[in-house]
């Protein structure tokens, strides 16, 4: 099993907290990749708990369908399922695509100017290729747009929804970044015109984009997704 390191915490947090964030980053980010043993005892020693908040977390964990917990045999993470990833992406399109509203209403110059740093260093990443740094300035513009919206508890709700769309997404970084980022772009060039019904088009255009990845993704990580019925 890959070695686990905690995560840096704004505030304080259970242990069952950390140990939960900390597996579902590995997890979504393919550090511990499909089909991985985890371990409880080796995870409360990596991250130096107990091993009751690392059984909670996997009970958590199990619950959200990334992990495959089996009496008497080793606990698995899950495969990527197709219409788990479809599923994730309608929602996500349901409640991003509302805030695009309050958002164009209420965006100011100087949220703008955010918007379009974010961009700027997203591009820079691209550049170097660093699928994982992309990854995490992706979920920044992501988030801020809900929060200037004025709906910054939607994009909890959307993170507790995504994380199979997630796993699917950062194996296309491999080959969309480029792509991802033009959409940003496009999303925002919209935003900015005060243009809803472009903001809206283009926004869910750039979400409803893994569908058409999927095969391409499964056919260079067959072994990561489950068989199809």
């Amino acid at each position: 099993m890959t070695k686990l390191t905690s995560l840096p915490q704004a505030a304080p947090h259970s242990a069952t907290e950390l140990v939960f964030d900390t597996i579902y980053e590995a997890v979504v980010r393919l550090k511990l990749p499909p089909g991985t043993r985890v371990s409880e005892a080796k995870v409360a020693e990596q991250l130096g708990v107990s091993r009751q908040p690392v059984r909670d977390a996997f009970f958590r964990l199990a619950n959200r369908g990334f992990l495959l917990i089996r009496p008497q045999r080793a606990t698995l993470v899950t495969r990527i399922s197709e219409a788990k990833v479809c599923r994730a992406a309608f929602i996500r399109i349901a409640l991003e695509t509302a805030c695009i509203k309050a958002v164009i209403e209420r965006v100011t110059e100087a949220q703008l100017s955010e918007l379009h740093a974010l961009l700027r260093a997203q591009g820079d990443v691209v550049a170097r290729e660093d699928r994982e740094a992309f990854h995490l300035l992706d979920e920044a513009f992501h988030e801020r747009l809900c929060d200037i919206a004025g709906q910054s508890k939607v994009w909890y709700l959307i993170r507790e929804q995504k994380g199979h769309m997630d796993r699917a997404r950062f194996l296309s970084l491999s080959f969309n970044q480029s792509s991802a980022h033009a959409e940003h772009a496009q999303i925002l060039t919209a935003i900015k015109a005060r243009d809803l019904i472009s903001a809206s088009e283009r926004l869910e255009a750039h979400l409803t984009k893994i569908r058409s990845h999927l095969a391409q993704i499964r056919l260079a990580h067959s072994a990561y997704f489950e068989e199809e019925r």
